[in-house]
C-alpha cells in the first residue's frame, strides 16, 4: 500500500471517528460538560471553518464542470480535495458545536446554521463514498451542497459579524445620507455605532453577559449585570464603564482584537447616557449649542430640503456687513438666514436692499431693532420666509397687516412689542402659521380664549419674566478673518442687542464691566495674543467669556526635528504641521493637530544664530475628550557657540477645574533676546486626570498644530 493509500484510509477512518462524536453530539449534547481543554477547540472554529468552505467549492468546482483537466486527472482531484474537505468540514462541526454551548450563542439562526453545517458534512460523506457508484448522482448532490454550503456560510456570517452583515455597508450608506433636521439621536447616531462596533456579540442569535442591543426593548432590558444605565448617576453606567475601561481590563468594550470605537463614537454614546438615553427625539431639539448636535453635524448628511436656486454669491457677499450677516442655513443650502446687529447702525431703509435675495430668504432676525413707524411693505416679496423675529422692535398691528401675505411663515417672535387683541385677527390671516411669540405684549392668555378653536394649530409662547429674575446676556461675538496673520489685521465685535456695552482685553486677562478696554470699533491687532470680551447692561446678568486666540505670523526655524511620536491617529504633517501657518480645525479629529499622550512632544529647533524673543504655542483644549493644557512645559537653548542645553522657561499650565466646550488654547513665553543656535520645547501630558473628571487617573491628550515664534 502506498503513502497516498495509506493516507486516504487514514482520513477514512477519521472520518468515521468524527460521524461517531457529531451524532452523539446532536442527541445528546445538551446533556454533556465541555472541559476547559474542549473549549480551546470551540475557539478554533473561526479558524478552522475555511478549509472546508475553499476546499468543497474546489472539489464542487470539478466535480460539476466537465473538461478542466483530462477526466482521470479531474477525476481524482476532485476525490482529493472532496475527502480533505469534509475531513475538515467535520473538525468544523465539533468544534462549533462546542462553541455554541459557550454563553451568548442561542436563536433560530444558530440552530439552523448548526443543522446545515451538519448536513454538509453527511452530503459530502454521501457524495464521497457513492460518486463511483451512481455517477449520474455526483452532479444534482452537488448542486444540493453547494446551496447548503452558502446557506451555512451566510447565517455563520450573522452569527459572528451581525445580521445582515452582507448588505450593511448599503444601509450605513443610506443611514449617513439623513438631513440633520430630521436626524434622531439614537435611529441616526447611536444605532450605527451599536450596530458596527457591538451587535457582533450581543444580538438575538449571540447575546454575550444575556445582553442584546439589536433592538430598544432588549437594550432597555440589560443583561445579566443589570441595566445598562445609571439614571441616578450617568458616570456610573455600565455602558459608560465598559466602553471606558483601558483596552487591557478584561471588561474594556468592543474587546481588544475588535474594530474599537472611535474618540467622536465615544463621545456620542457618553452624550447620549448622559442627556438621559433618548430614544425617539430628534437631533434638533438638542439646540446648536449642544455637543450632540456638533457631533452630528460632523457625521450627518445636510441635504437641502429647499428646491429653490441658490442666490448669487456677489450678492450675497455684498449684502454682509458689520451690521448685517446673510448666511445659509446650513452649508450648501440655498435657503439663507439673515440677522441684524447694532441699533445705533441700524437704517430701516437697507432693509429694501434683501429684495435681491427675497427667494432665498426663509428666515429674518430683526429683533431690538428700531422699526416703530417704519413701512414693512418689502417683505411680500419673501414668499419663502418661514421664520420672522421681531422682538423689541415697536412694531404695531397696522405694520403687521403685511405678514398675511406671506404663504410660508410658520414662526413669529414678537415678544417685548405693546400690542392689542387686534393681533388675533392677523394672526389668523396667516395660514401656514405653528408658533407665535407674545410675552411681554401687554396681552395675555386671557385675551387669546375668543380665539381657542380657529388658533387651535397655532402655539402661543406666552414666557414669564418675574420682577426679580435677571438674565445673563449673550457673549458678544468676534469676527477675525485670519488667526495667523502677516502685518496688521482688525478684529470687530459685536452683539445681539445693540445697547449693550462691550470689554475687551488682548492679554488674556479676563475683562469684567470696570476693568477692560471699552470696545468703541475695530481693534487693530499687530502682535499674537489672546483677545477676551464681555458685553453687560444694566438689568442683565454679565456674559460668559468670548475668546479667540490670534498669531502674527513669526521667524521660521531652519531646521525641525520630532525628537517623540505623536499617537499614530493624531500625526497629521508631522513637524510640518508645527509651522505651516494653517489652523488644525475645530476638533481634535480634523485632521490638522498632532496628538501627544504617552509621551510628551520634545522638539528641537534648529535657529542657525536668529533672533528669539517669545514662544507661543497653539493648543487645542476639551475636558469631555480628555484634552488638556500640559503639566509641564520646558524651553531650553543651546546659544551660539555652546553645545549644551540650558533651561529658560519652565511652567506648569493652570488646569481646568471643570468640563468645558473645545476650544482653542494659547501659551506664550517671552525668551531672553539672544541670538540662539537652537531650542527645544517639550510639552509633557498630565499623567493623571483629576478627581472631578469621568476618567479621573486616566493619562490626559495634548493637542498641537502650531508653534510661533518671534
Amino acid at each position: 500500500m502506498n503513502i497516498k493509500s495509506k493516507l486516504q484510509g487514514w482520513i477514512e477512518n477519521a472520518l468515521i471517528v468524527f460521524t461517531g462524536f457529531i451524532l452523539i453530539f446532536l442527541f445528546a449534547g445538551d446533556r454533556l460538560i465541555v472541559p476547559a481543554l474542549l473549549q480551546v477547540l470551540g475557539r478554533s472554529h473561526p479558524l478552522v471553518l475555511h478549509f472546508p468552505i475553499v476546499l468543497m467549492l474546489a472539489a464542487l468546482a470539478f466535480m460539476l464542470i466537465p473538461g478542466i483537466m483530462p477526466e482521470v486527472h479531474q477525476k481524482k482531484i476532485t476525490k482529493w480535495a472532496l475527502l480533505l474537505a469534509i475531513f475538515f468540514a467535520g473538525i468544523a462541526v465539533l468544534s462549533g458545536w462546542v462553541l455554541s454551548q459557550e454563553e451568548g450563542y442561542e436563536g433560530d439562526n444558530l440552530t439552523l446554521h448548526k443543522w446545515l453545517g451538519v448536513a454538509v458534512y453527511f452530503l459530502g460523506l454521501l457524495v464521497y463514498f457513492t460518486m463511483d457508484r451512481w455517477p449520474k448522482t455526483v452532479k444534482p448532490i452537488g448542486l444540493i451542497l453547494l446551496f447548503l454550503l452558502i446557506g451555512a456560510g451566510h447565517l455563520g456570517a450573522d452569527l459572528t459579524h451581525g445580521s445582515d452583515f452582507l448588505m450593511a455597508p448599503l444601509r450605513t450608506e443610506e443611514n449617513a445620507q439623513v438631513a440633520l433636521e430630521e436626524a434622531e439621536v439614537f435611529q441616526h447616531l447611536v444605532k450605527p455605532i451599536l450596530e458596527q462596533k457591538c451587535v457582533n456579540c450581543h444580538q438575538a442569535s449571540k447575546s454575550k453577559g444575556k445582553l442584546r442591543l439589536d433592538e430598544v426593548a432588549m437594550i432597555q432590558q440589560g443583561g445579566e449585570s443589570g441595566s445598562l444605565f445609571d439614571t441616578a448617576n450617568w458616570e456610573k453606567s455600565l455602558l459608560v464603564h465598559h466602553i471606558e475601561l483601558p483596552m487591557e481590563e478584561k471588561g474594556h468594550m468592543p474587546p481588544k482584537g475588535k474594530a474599537q470605537l472611535t474618540l467622536e463614537e465615544l463621545d456620542i454614546l457618553r452624550l447620549w447616557v448622559k442627556e438621559g438615553t433618548d430614544f425617539e427625539g430628534k437631533v434638533v431639539d438638542k439646540g446648536k449649542e449642544s455637543q450632540l448636535y456638533q457631533l452630528a453635524s460632523l457625521q450627518l448628511e445636510k441635504e437641502d430640503p429647499y428646491d429653490f436656486p441658490a442666490a448669487d454669491e456677489e450678492d450675497v457677499k455684498a449684502l454682509n456687513n458689520f451690521y448685517r450677516l446673510v448666511q445659509p442655513i446650513f452649508p450648501e443650502s440655498s435657503a439663507l438666514e439673515v440677522s441684524y446687529f447694532g441699533v445705533a447702525a441700524f437704517d430701516p431703509e437697507s432693509l429694501k436692499e434683501l429684495r435681491k435675495i427675497s427667494n432665498q430668504v426663509v428666515s429674518i432676525n430683526l429683533n431690538w431693532m428700531p422699526l416703530k413707524g417704519s413701512d414693512l411693505a418689502w417683505l411680500k416679496d419673501f414668499e419663502h420666509l418661514e421664520d420672522l423675529k421681531l422682538n423689541f422692535t415697536g412694531v404695531d398691528e397696522e405694520q403687521l397687516k403685511v405678514l398675511s401675505g406671506l404663504p410660508e411663515l410658520k414662526r413669529l417672535s414678537l415678544s417685548g412689542n405693546e400690542l392689542s387683541p387686534k393681533i388675533f385677527d392677523i394672526l389668523l390671516e396667516i395660514k401656514s402659521l405653528e408658533f407665535v411669540s407674545l410675552w411681554n405684549t401687554g396681552l395675555g392668555q386671557e385675551n387669546a380664549k375668543p380665539h381657542e378653536k380657529t388658533l387651535s394649530n397655532v402655539y402661543l409662547e406666552w414666557g414669564f419674566i418675574g420682577n426679580d429674575s435677571v438674565y445673563q446676556l449673550n457673549p458678544p461675538e468676534a469676527k477675525l478673518e485670519e488667526v495667523i496673520f502677516e502685518g496688521e489685521q482688525e478684529v470687530t465685535l459685536k452683539h445681539a442687542i445693540g445697547t449693550v456695552k462691550i470689554r475687551y482685553t488682548l492679554d488674556g486677562s479676563d475683562p469684567d464691566s470696570l476693568s477692560g478696554i471699552p470696545y468703541e470699533g475695530p481693534i487693530k491687532l499687530d502682535r499674537t495674543g489672546q483677545l477676551k470680551a464681555i458685553a453687560y447692561a444694566k438689568g442683565w446678568k454679565t456674559s460668559e467669556f468670548t475668546t479667540e486666540v490670534f498669531y502674527s505670523k513669526g521667524v521660521s526655524p531652519f531646521a525641525v526635528e520630532l525628537q517623540t511620536q505623536p499617537a499614530k491617529q493624531y500625526q497629521a504633517k508631522m513637524e510640518e504641521t508645527l509651522f505651516d501657518l494653517e489652523k488644525g480645525g475645530d476638533t481634535h479629529t480634523a485632521g490638522g493637530w498632532l496628538g501627544f499622550k504617552d509621551e510628551p512632544l520634545d522638539l528641537v529647533l534648529d535657529m542657525d544664530g536668529s533672533k528669539v524673543e517669545t514662544v507661543a504655542v497653539s493648543l487645542l483644549y476639551h475636558e469631555d475628550a480628555y484634552i488638556f493644557p500640559p503639566a509641564k512645559v520646558e524651553v531650553s537653548a543651546m546659544e551660539e557657540n555652546e553645545n549644551s542645553w540650558k533651561v529658560i522657561v519652565t511652567d506648569s499650565p493652570e488646569m481646568p477645574k471643570k468640563l468645558d466646550k473645545n476650544r482653542m488654547g494659547q501659551l506664550v513665553y517671552p525668551i531672553p533676546e539672544r541670538n540662539y543656535k537652537k531650542l527645544r520645547l517639550k510639552l509633557t501630558p498630565l499623567q493623571r486626570l483629576p478627581s472631578w473628571h469621568r476618567g479621573a487617573g486616566d493619562k490626559a491628550w495634548v493637542f498641537v498644530d502650531e508653534v510661533v515664534l518671534h
